[in-house]
């Protein structure tokens, strides 16, 4: 343990990173298959420290921040967690970052420095920055927003100025003192900005949202410390999770993938595995190759993973449970997944870049029943990972969402879209969140503002809770379609498309149109050999939705695009959408 470790907040990075170093060294804390590599606490923090120094050294401060932009490596989570432990602020970027957007993200948060892989997702980025620093100096604009230090891995003596090895940063820390290093771990405290989260940017360009440290800790209370049997039961929690590891699908620029950092070092101790970037087959093998226990991901990149033509190749069989994270997963999507795979339990969670967690449920599944992962689960509760249990039959009752129970230190009420009134349980409206979690977007016009004088965030979200704080997501504020008047659900569409025994996904959208306003668009991902077309599609909806709520048009996808946060890309299906509809039109 850190010498005068005493001195650093429990409830900081640097606090927990040196405690799972010091209380069980040798477990492996990441895994990383794609290079076969397995990283233990102990080496960890020993290579934390030294980039952290080399912070230190650059004369990088508390408050500054430090961008990268790397594909799922050891050296990003080494990165994360050294820029934690000085106070600087994480800022991951999007590695499918086109030129224009990579620029957007450095001007706005204009970072002390850059970390870069060599090439991910096809992109060489030092090339790409090069061409970006090139056109700042042509145009002779303020150019103060570049990194002053950027450094890249893997380019092995050929690094121009003003590029550096990053193995460059240990060498550098070499000059920096143990107690200097202590004095920066300890200015830290849970309630400095630790992360800017860039958003999807589904409706514009990313904005940002700074959260704290305090934001990803379940209890509002901080600093309070848990109680003798609480802290018994942790360490007896610990003993049984450091032989469990669990698949973690998603980006670590991304709210659910960096949040599952906090799993390991705060709630128990469990090996993590993760790719440099997903890719179904690559995921399946991965769960194969480290019997992976529990899989975290969106529904759609575990429906990639399933509906795969090589999924059989694959023994998945060490599964017992999965996390679905980032994307509500109705019914019928639940029902699929749970005939491919036969597990114990499956969790669901709802929550957002700017709100944090909001809602979680565990749901165990009757016909499995495994006495060892319910007192799991009781132990895990006294973390407050967990916020409750849901029967399974509360999971068939409906086809929309249930997003889990609300969690105890988060507000949550349903407004009425319209006229901004609170609405009864079990009715339908606006989500409307308010806990210590919610955060504003660093760059927020006054007059634009996502949450209210009193502290309230309108998610754009829409749905219901129960009287049991259980809370239902019913879609989205802005793809409601308008066709002639009537408000129309593409939910309520995709859950009796979802149910035909030839439809593997569907997405609806709406088009525009001169006469209707919009008309409805199904977008169909058929299954392997079915013979399906538009026409026996609508013949076979008709009897199950109103005229009104028919699709128009019908187009055949061989796969849903996923974004680089593993939700169905909305945008990339409307540009591969709306050309053909174009020419529908033309030739009707």
């Amino acid at each position: 343990m850190m010498k005068n470790s005493n001195m650093l907040n429990k409830d900081t990075i640097p606090y927990l990173l040196q405690k799972r170093a010091a209380d069980c060294p040798h477990d492996v804390a990441y895994s990383f298959p794609t290079n076969s590599s397995h990283h233990t606490w102990l080496t960890i923090w020993e290579e934390v420290r030294f980039v952290a120094k080399g912070f230190l050294q650059l004369g990088i401060k508390k408050g500054d921040k430090i961008a990268l932009l790397m594909p799922g490596r050891v050296e990003l989570v080494v990165s994360m967690f050294a820029a934690a432990c000085v106070g600087a602020i994480i800022v991951p970027l999007n590695t499918y970052s086109k030129k224009q957007e990579l620029q957007h993200y450095l001007k706005d948060s204009r970072p002390a420095a850059l970390i870069m892989g060599t090439e991910g997702q096809h992109i060489h980025y030092p090339a790409m920055m090069v061409e970006i620093i090139l056109d700042s100096h042509k145009e002779g604009l303020d150019s103060s927003w570049l990194p002053k230090h950027i450094f890249v891995l893997d380019e092995a003596g050929h690094l121009a100025a003003p590029f550096q090895p990053y193995s460059k940063l240990s060498v550098l820390g070499a000059a920096i003192e143990a107690s200097d290093f202590l004095t920066a771990c300890t200015a830290n405290t849970p309630k400095d900005p630790l992360i800017l989260l860039y958003t999807s940017g589904t409706l514009g360009m990313p904005k940002g949202v700074l959260r704290t440290t305090a934001s990803f800790l379940v209890s509002a209370n901080l600093g309070e410390q848990p109680g003798r049997s609480t802290a018994m039961l942790m360490k007896l929690s610990d003993k049984i999770t450091r032989y469990f590891s669990i698949m973690n699908l998603l980006p670590l620029y991304h709210l659910g993938g960096f949040a599952t950092l906090f799993t390991g070092l705060k709630a128990c101790n469990i090996r993590i595995v993760m790719l440099t970037h997903f890719n179904p087959v690559n995921a399946l093998s991965a769960v194969e190759k480290e019997r992976c226990r529990v899989l975290i991901g969106t529904p759609f990149m575990i429906q990639q993973m399933l509906s795969s033509p090589k999924r059989e190749e694959f023994d998945l069989k060490s599964l017992l449970g999965v996390a679905f994270t980032s994307a509500a997963v109705n019914n019928i999507i639940l029902q699929k997944i749970m005939k491919s795979l036969n597990l114990y339990f499956f969790m669901v969670s709802y929550g957002s870049s700017e709100a944090g967690a909001v809602a979680n449920a565990t749901c165990f599944v009757n016909r499995r029943n495994n006495v060892m992962l319910r007192l799991l689960y009781q132990l895990l509760k006294h973390t407050s990972l967990l916020s409750g249990l849901i029967l399974y039959k509360d999971f068939e009752k409906g086809s929309y969402s249930i997003g889990g129970k609300v969690d105890k230190v988060v507000e949550v009420k349903i407004l009425n879209p319209e006229t901004g009134e609170t609405m009864p349980s079990h009715e339908q409206g606006e989500i409307a969140i308010r806990s210590h979690r919610v955060m504003r977007y660093t760059n927020e016009l006054q007059d634009r503002a996502s949450i209210t004088a009193d502290g309230w965030y309108k998610s754009g979200d829409m749905g219901f809770l129960d009287d049991r704080r259980n809370l239902t997501i019913t879609g989205r504020l802005h793809r409601m379609i308008t066709r002639g008047g009537e408000k129309i659900s593409p939910l309520e569409i995709e859950n009796v498309l979802l149910k035909h025994k030839d439809v593997d996904e569907a997405l609806v959208i709406g088009v525009p149109d001169e006469l209707y306003g919009e008309q409805i668009c199904a977008c169909i991902v058929a299954k392997q050999g079915a013979n399906l077309t538009s026409d026996k599609l609508k013949n076979d909806l008709a009897p199950e939705l109103s005229a009104f709520k028919l699709p128009r048009y019908f187009v055949f996808l061989p796969v849903f695009p996923l974004s680089p946060t593993g939700k169905i890309s909305i945008a990339e299906i409307k540009s591969l959408v709306l050309p053909g509809i174009g020419e529908l039109r033309k030739n009707a």
